[in-house]
């Protein structure tokens, strides 16, 4: 019975081994003597892909890789004479649905299994699986590999490289940040980054000033600490003591475990190339400045002048003039008018995007068209060129809501223009109005107006045209007034289109405005003649 007893709680134990071997975290598998499987626990079954019944039988060699062949002859070996082996590292095969992860890696313990006469029968193996730490190791050192070839590489694609560790002392200066500062790589190395490398004196790398050194030792200690890591503009006195800008690129260094030991930088310095063109860069904004400043002046000094002229029409107003005297003066004041809206002009963007507001006043239509010939005339009479009008009595006494000194403006400016185009032998200028009025209400009327500037063939150049209506980086100064005017045209929601004839060319403008309700205190203004 004791016997019985004995064999009952030995079978007990055994089973309760067994159940602990097979439900076990960690791999475990056996061998018998010959060196077959003939134990194979779930979590092996797990990690390989190899189920318990295909693994039992088969011998423990076939199922590791090539390397690992002596390793596990060696084990069974010395367990043969009863010798077990501590953290030896086995690599097994995987299978099935595993295959494509490629090999398991093991740390193995042995344990002789023995008989009732203390005979060896066979090894047990309990491993740790070590393919995550392994692979994660592996990574880790091909990339200080990568490190360390690119920083020795005497390429000059590699940009300057120098490296510190979280004390602040120079572990690395590459080739590039020698040829770059002219400073030698055994100068720099265990030497404090800021202090020693990077100075205020003419001993190392001289910065421009102690703000410099500070912004980068804030970058650094930030960097070390674990913070995000942030591009700094740095500069310093480089080989032969040219001033040199660049981009600073800081990223934190890690050893396996994660812990921060330094920092790696890199330098972003621009080629001669780029160098030579932000240099002109610079030159033309500095130009473009210089401009800006000369425009400002001369609009300023244009103001006192004018305000004198208005000073002198104020003057006048209450005295008695005739009325062709009061039609050229109120002429002036018109062009005084425009010329002041084109020096507030200093926003072309809003006139290149018809945004630009405009104003809206009830204007007399001829009297705008007469302070138009007004501008031309000069020219005309230099060139020798007779400007005529063209438009029928009721636009005398028409009167409009829109922006009149706008108006102004556009026709004057393409007036000009063809003008310029013009030889006095090839003919006369004629300035048209073709009224016609719509009915869209009680009361109310449209008036589409079609303005054409005629002039004698050819005209105005087909490139100075191309200008007119597209806008380049390079043009012309009468090309830009053109343009400008373009969109003021469209500004007023109106088109403007350019026609060449077999004996004459035209612009012609077609605008639409509301017309204004007659006023019993309005007078009639008389025809003018140039």
């Amino acid at each position: 019975m004791k016997k019985l007893q004995g064999l009952l709680e030995l079978r007990t134990v055994t089973n309760e081994m067994v159940r602990l071997i097979e439900t076990a975290t960690a791999p475990v598998l056996a061998v018998d003597i010959a060196g077959n499987i003939n134990g194979w626990n779930k979590k092996a079954a797990e990690l390989t892909g190899l189920p318990v019944m295909e693994a039992i039988g088969r011998p423990l060699i076939d199922l590791v890789v090539a390397d690992s062949v002596e390793v596990v002859k060696q084990i069974l070996d010395s367990a043969l004479q009863g010798i077990e082996e501590q953290n030896l590292e086995i690599k097994l095969k995987t299978f099935h649905e595993q295959e494509c992860c490629g090999p398991v890696i093991l740390m193995i313990n042995s344990c002789c299994s023995r008989d009732l006469s203390e005979k060896v029968i066979g090894v047990c193996f309990v491993a740790q699986d070590l393919t995550r730490q392994k692979m994660i190791m592996d990574k880790y050192t091909r990339i200080q590999g990568d490190y360390v070839a690119i920083i020795k590489n005497p390429s000059e694609l590699i940009p300057p490289i120098f490296m510190i560790n979280d004390l602040g002392s120079c572990l690395e200066w590459n080739k590039a940040m020698q040829k770059i500062t002219g400073m030698k790589r055994e100068d720099a190395i265990n030497k404090l980054l800021i202090g020693e490398v990077f100075t205020l004196h003419d001993y190392g790398c001289r910065v421009k000033d102690h703000a410099t050194l500070t912004k980068l030792s804030i970058l650094m200690n930030a960097v070390i600490s674990g913070q995000d890591p942030e591009k700094l503009l740095f500069g310093f006195f480089g080989t032969g003591g040219k001033y040199i800008e660049s981009l600073l690129t800081v990223n934190k260094r890690t050893n396996a475990e994660g812990k921060i030991t330094g920092a790696l930088c890199f330098l972003h310095v621009a080629s001669p190339e780029l160098q030579h063109a932000l240099e002109v860069q610079k030159m033309s904004e500095q130009a473009a400045t210089n401009s800006f400043k000369e425009l400002t002046y001369i609009r300023q000094e244009l103001r006192n002048p004018l305000n004198g002229m208005q000073f002198t029409y104020n003057l006048l107003k209450p005295s008695e003039l005739t009325e062709d005297q009061r039609q050229l003066v109120s002429s002036n004041v018109l062009c005084q008018d425009q010329l002041k809206k084109i020096l507030h002009d200093t926003d072309l963007e809003s006139i290149e995007q018809c945004y630009m507001e405009t104003n809206t006043v009830e204007f007399n239509l001829e009297e705008a068209l007469n302070t138009v010939l007004m501008q031309g005339i000069p020219l005309g009479k230099e060139k020798r060129i007779s400007i005529e009008r063209d438009w029928p009595v009721e636009v005398s006494h028409m009167y409009i809501y829109g922006d009149n000194i706008r108006l102004q403006q556009v026709l004057a400016d393409y007036l000009a223009c063809a003008l310029q185009f013009t030889q006095p032998a090839e003919g006369h200028i004629v300035l048209q109005v073709i009224p016609k009025k719509e009915n869209i209400g009680s009361g109310m009327q449209i008036a589409h107006l079609e303005f054409r500037i005629v002039h004698p063939a050819p005209g105005v150049p087909e490139a100075l045209i191309q200008e007119m209506f597209q806008h380049n980086p390079g043009v012309s100064r009468e090309g830009l007034g053109l343009y400008i005017s373009q969109k003021l045209v469209k500004t007023m929601s109106g088109t403007l289109q350019y026609l060449r004839e077999a004996d004459t060319s035209s612009f012609i403008i077609l605008i639409e405005f509301p017309v204004a309700q007659l006023s019993s205190k309005r007078s009639k203004p008389s025809p003018s003649k140039f």
